[in-house]
């Protein structure tokens, strides 16, 4: 009778501790968004395609992404100094049409930003600031300007971040990007100096360290160089766009020295090997104490548990520092080796220790890379969908940046909202986008408080004068239902309910 009582509480506690690896929190605000990689083709366009055919391939990516509640999409756009929309600086990329400088068509990037809104997404520009090449040096007219600007080492080939060219060149072509394009962010990844370039004469930018008459030492002054570019990015889009988001993805781990940490008032990371600092001189928490960027995505690549580089340990180490700084962090997981649907159950963890690691509505992840999230081949359930029935089970909003928080004091209000025929109409206000949501007629209006279970979405307005915002209602939404419309501004700030007559 003893064994066999003690048979079923250890039954009862198994399914108990089941249940709690599976219960999930389901913020209404937190980053849910996707790498999409075009160097070398990874993820998209393929070159050989026409332009339609990379266009239809665009969407049916990014309508997998919204289906599946994420909200926002990392495009690179600009991946070797070259250009994935019409720029004002550089040549077409070469992974567009196979050709360098070769007009694909299309504006890739002006259609993903009008894919992506059109479907409720952000889209930010992925931008790599410094690489030239990683072979041989390419050659159109637009190149060789840059060419007289480079630095190289073990053929990996950038433009010197030591010059000033650098520097005005990147601000320029960001500049470009964030005038003409409805872009929503930009962010860089983890490429900076070429990994390890010596500190010695042998190195191509030694004489210009020499001749700078700094105080500071080579590898300082490469960590300064990179610093400054970061703040003159940084500050050209508060004046442009105050409402585009910046930051920056470096590589998974920081201040493990204790002196580095001690210098910012840290405890080291406590997982992983801190290789940036000296090898590419990259240091994201001076970025973070600065105020230079909005957020870090930092590549914690590993899964929990693991000895040399834990997620579980490094992961909550920049959730306390991010804030403890004054910004956000939004966690990168790489999701680009797993073969089975057995280890769905890990990347759906790693959302929830963000989200048990962060401070509340200051979460997100970026999964690496968008291919494997839905279509991967020889697996049973898509990754997107798995997340979508565990961590991702209603739609979310992204995070206010408090310090970028420009809410408007006026009376900022959508106008009637029309109910019928499975669809809610309103008049657009100008700038604005809004949330939509379905509350159960039991609920009364006096207690609805904008919770995330209601959501059913945002509507990003295309500003076309004249014309109604036409949202169509999910079939399973479309009775039993009160319907609420809120202003969302471009600065993430939801304003009060207006409900459908």
């Amino acid at each position: 009778m003893k064994k066999t009582i003690i048979c079923i509480l250890l039954c009862l506690l198994a399914v108990t501790g089941a249940q709690a690896q599976t219960a999930y929190t389901q913020p209404k605000r937190e980053l849910r968004a996707a790498w999409v990689s075009t160097v070398f083709g990874i993820d998209w366009p393929n070159p050989d395609a026409s332009a339609q055919s990379q266009k239809a391939a665009l969407t049916r990516m990014l309508d997998s992404l919204a289906r599946n509640n994420f909200n926002a999409v990392c495009l690179q756009v600009r991946p070797m100094s070259d250009a994935l929309y019409r720029s004002a600086y550089e040549p077409w990329s070469s992974y567009l049409t196979g050709v360098r400088g070769k007009d694909p068509g299309y504006d890739p990037l002006a259609y993903a930003v009008s894919e992506c809104h059109r479907l409720g997404l952000e889209c930010w520009a992925w931008i790599n600031p410094y690489r030239f090449t990683v072979g041989k040096l390419w050659g159109t007219d637009r190149d060789l300007e840059a060419r007289k600007h480079l630095l190289t080492w073990n053929k990996k080939s950038i433009i010197d971040p030591g010059q000033q060219w650098t520097i005005d060149r990147i601000v320029n072509v960001c500049r470009d990007v964030v005038r003409h394009y409805d872009i929503d962010g930009v962010l860089y990844d983890d490429y900076f100096y070429p990994e390890n370039i010596p500190t010695t004469s042998a190195a191509g930018d030694y004489q210009e360290w020499k001749d700078s008459g700094t105080s500071l030492s080579f590898a300082d002054w490469r960590r300064d160089n990179v610093n400054r570019m970061v703040r003159a990015v940084y500050q050209m889009i508060e004046r442009e766009k105050p409402w585009v988001r910046f930051g920056i993805s470096p590589a998974g781990v920081a201040c493990t020295q204790s002196s580095l940490a001690a210098k910012y008032g840290l405890t080291p990371c406590p997982s992983g090997s801190d290789w940036q600092y000296a090898t590419i001189y990259s240091d994201p928490v001076s970025w973070l104490k600065e105020k230079d960027l909005d957020f870090v995505s930092p590549q914690v690549y590993w899964k929990r548990g693991y000895r040399r580089a834990d997620f579980s340990l490094i992961t909550p180490w920049w959730c306390k520092v991010a804030p403890k700084l004054g910004r956000q962090v939004y966690i990168s997981a790489n999701v680009a080796s797993f073969k089975t649907v057995e280890e769905y159950p890990e990347f759906a963890a790693q959302v929830q220790l963000t989200r048990d690691s962060s401070p509340e509505a200051s979460t997100g992840v970026i999964f690496w890379s968008v291919k494997n999230l839905y279509r991967k081949s020889g697996v049973g359930e898509q990754l997107c969908h798995y997340l979508k029935r565990t961590v991702y089970t209603a739609p979310a909003l992204l995070p206010v940046l408090p310090w970028r928080n420009h809410k408007s004091t006026g009376d900022v209000k959508v106008g009637s909202i029309e109910h019928g025929n499975g669809q809610l109409l309103w008049q657009p206000v100008k700038g604005m986008r809004y949330t939509v949501y379905a509350v159960p007629q039991g609920v009364a209006k006096s207690q609805f408080r904008g919770e995330a279970l209601y959501l059913l979405g945002m509507v990003y307005n295309p500003d076309t004068a004249g014309d109604d915002v036409v949202y169509d209602l999910p079939a399973g939404k479309q009775r039993g239902y009160r319907y609420a419309v809120c202003v969302l501004d471009r600065y993430g700030n939801e304003y009060s309910p207006v409900w459908a007559q």
